[in-house]
């Protein structure tokens, strides 16, 4: 049971005794952020754990692989000749990791110190079916209560409250402490900004977050890797959904803390994150939801679109984003379902069952982050 087919080959493995735990790290034109993320994984403490970081370069343009090179000459660095994704850039760190435990890491994510080994230390404490432990992720910024008046900067509305970002605050906001799947078909991040002292969430989620979370390498072995098709967002929902399917389990570490600089390498306004959102999400529940969700969600999808493009209730640009959605689910569909076909085939679990963890959508939606820029 596979995402694209990629293999866990031996021979691209680092040479040398497997160290307990492998950090990889994709980055791409990340030369003003990625060395904190370094610095932060050479201060951990490890408490006796070997631990060994990749850091995938994903053809950076700004000299990434350079600030590496020369600054960390300890790690284990692949030039990408190409820019595959976060998806294709994790499978080529995966293909190097030795050892039991790998941990993904954003470039953009700063960990507390004594974050690898908690991970590490939950997940080998847990039962054998936990595949995946998913860090506590909060936002980078800190934030203080809005006041009346505040019009500018990064303003916040969360289930808690509104929040203004203020270096001086004191109230950490939740990115993410798993991936949950909604019942019409989205994924989202659980306790999506949530103040954290507040948010008490269950120890099992449906899945987890790739900006920081280990695996069972034992797990992947069975699996298989991500779905390079989905070049970024929604890889991560497809390969815990595929865990699902496998009898597997994904389980939240709390104490396990990174501090992420949230859509750092990719603007959630832009027609990049607009088109892989929209389509990977759709191409999971092709993959791997039961028929009667994925056609409802495709049929939703089409209706939508066809419904913005009369009424003109969006931006062109918005319906053309659509569109091209639709194409490229329509050229990926044989593909797709022959992995479908595959996954089906080798499930422990039935699509139904794992449909029965999906959760209804909020009544009251996701809260908002956006930046206003002053006059």
């Amino acid at each position: 049971m596979s995402g694209a087919r990629t293999p866990l080959a031996e021979p691209d493995r680092v040479p040398g005794p497997a160290p307990d735990v492998t950090v990889v790290v994709v980055a791409y034109d990340a030369a003003d952020r990625v060395g904190a993320c370094l610095d932060a994984l050479r201060g951990q403490e490890l408490g006796g754990l070997t631990m060994r970081v990749v850091v995938v370069d994903n053809a950076s343009h700004d000299g990434t692989a350079d600030v590496v090179a020369r600054g960390y000459p300890e790690v284990h660095l692949v030039r990408s000749p190409v820019n595959t994704g976060f998806a294709g850039g994790n499978n080529l760190g995966l293909r190097t990791a030795g050892g039991p435990w790998v941990v993904l890491l954003n470039d953009d994510a700063i960990p507390e110190p004594g974050f690898v080994a908690r991970l590490v230390g939950a997940i080998s404490d847990a039962a054998h079916d936990v595949a995946a432990v998913n860090a506590t992720v909060l936002l980078a910024a800190r934030f203080r209560p809005a006041r009346p008046g505040d019009s500018e900067g990064l303003l916040v509305h969360g289930p808690h409250g509104d929040y203004v970002a203020d270096p001086a605050g004191e109230v950490r906001l939740v990115n993410t402490t798993g991936n949950v799947v909604r019942t019409d078909g989205y994924g989202v991040d659980r306790g999506w900004l949530e103040e954290h002292g507040r948010h008490a969430p269950d120890r099992e989620v449906f899945g987890f977050c790739g900006a920081a979370v280990v695996l069972r390498r034992s797990a992947l072995d069975v699996v298989g890797l991500f779905d390079d098709d989905f070049f970024m967002y929604y890889e991560d929902t497809d390969l815990s959904w595929r865990l699902r399917l496998a009898g597997f389990r994904v389980e939240h570490c709390p104490d396990a803390v990174v501090h992420h600089e949230h859509g750092a390498s990719s603007r959630e306004s832009s027609e990049l994150f607009r088109f892989h959102d929209a389509r990977n999400r759709l191409l999971v529940l092709v993959k791997d939801a039961t028929p009667g969700l994925a056609a409802r969600c495709l049929a939703r999808f089409v209706l939508t679109t066809a419904s913005i493009a009369v009424r003109r209730s969006q931006p062109a640009a918005h319906v053309r984003t659509r569109l091209r959605v639709l194409a490229s689910c329509v050229r990926l569909a044989p593909r797709l379902l022959a992995r479908r076909r595959a996954i089906g085939r080798s499930a422990a679990v039935s699509r139904a069952d794992v449909e029965r963890l999906l959760v209804r959508p909020s009544a009251e939606g996701p809260g908002t982050y956006r930046r206003v820029p002053s006059d």
